[in-house]
């Protein structure tokens, strides 16, 4: 059995594994002009990382999760050398949702006789368990060893959509302190596009990102690092702010976890804040699968 933690992210989908794509695709009744990133599900072609999916508040109620994990699957049967398997899967939830979404979530994910091809090559698996975990809390316990030294943690996951926050004391859970906030990194990216298209600038996800690492390669570039500059000083000011409001001491020990956090490291420390880590985009599908046991 392979075991597999897959974060099915509104804004990317990361494995276990380290894959990671847009979670979105292209679909056609054709192939297309490439097998790169390609998948073939019951008759229909899919162009894997193309074009982000809207927002799914319940992701049980549509196939897009399920497709969109097929070829983190894939590639985990790839580099176990087989193309047919049962599938042990570890996801995660947002903590708003956790408590009355888990036992739906898992059903949606238990399936028999899956058949695809994904990059030309056919797959058959058998998702035998699934087992669902709360984001976030997944992410800290992985580095539970190396922040040892830390009675109190804050943690702030910074995703597309959400930015989940808990507090653990010696470890344990503070269920009370659990929330989500909708103020993830897709605020940021449409300030920024925004007010790009004033100046007829028009920049994909992929190129707003590269702004923000300041790795844009365009005409206008000093324009963009500009807006750039203001547009993520105001966001992560409004974020902090948020984060005091719930009463978060932002002073006591701060993790800070996520494809945002990634992203925005070097804001992420300062006067005001006392960041001891920030763990990276895959530390949930890290967690998924160790909680797996």
């Amino acid at each position: 059995m392979i075991k597999l933690g897959v974060d099915n992210g509104n804004y990317n989908t990361k494995s276990s594994e380290g894959m990671l794509y847009a979670s979105g695709y292209a679909v056609s009744d054709k192939e297309f002009i490439t097998s790169e990133m390609q998948l073939f599900y019951e008759g229909k072609y899919y162009a894997i990382g193309e074009r982000r999916l809207r927002f799914q508040q319940d992701k049980t109620k549509e196939q897009d999760t399920f497709l969109l994990t097929l070829p983190a699957i894939a590639d985990a049967m790839k580099r176990a050398g087989t193309t047919s398997a049962e599938i042990a899967l570890g996801v995660g939830l947002p903590i708003d949702s956790y408590g009355t979404q888990k036992e739906a979530f898992r059903r949606y994910f238990l399936r028999d006789n899956i058949s695809f091809l994904f990059e030309g090559a056919a797959y058959r698996c058998r998702i035998a368990e699934c087992k669902v975990f709360a984001q976030g809390h997944a992410a800290l316990c992985r580095y539970y060893p190396r922040l040892s030294e830390y009675r109190g943690i804050t943690l702030v996951d910074i995703g597309g959509y959400t930015v989940d926050v808990l507090t653990v004391h010696n470890f344990r859970l503070d269920r009370s302190s659990c929330a989500s906030l909708h103020m993830g990194t897709i605020i940021l990216y449409s300030r920024i596009q925004d007010a790009l298209r004033k100046s007829g600038i028009l920049l994909t996800d992929e190129l707003i990102t590269d702004a923000i690492r300041g790795e844009i390669q365009h005409a206008d570039s000093k324009l963009i690092e500009a807006v750039v500059e203001q547009a993520v000083a105001a966001y992560c000011k409004e974020l902090f702010n948020a984060l005091r409001e719930r009463g978060l001491d932002l002073k006591l020990p701060t993790v800070f976890a996520g494809g945002g956090a990634e992203l925005l490291e070097p804001r992420l420390y300062g006067d005001g804040l006392n960041t001891v880590a920030v763990l990276n985009r895959f530390a949930n599908a890290d967690g998924y699968k160790l909680l797996m046991g």
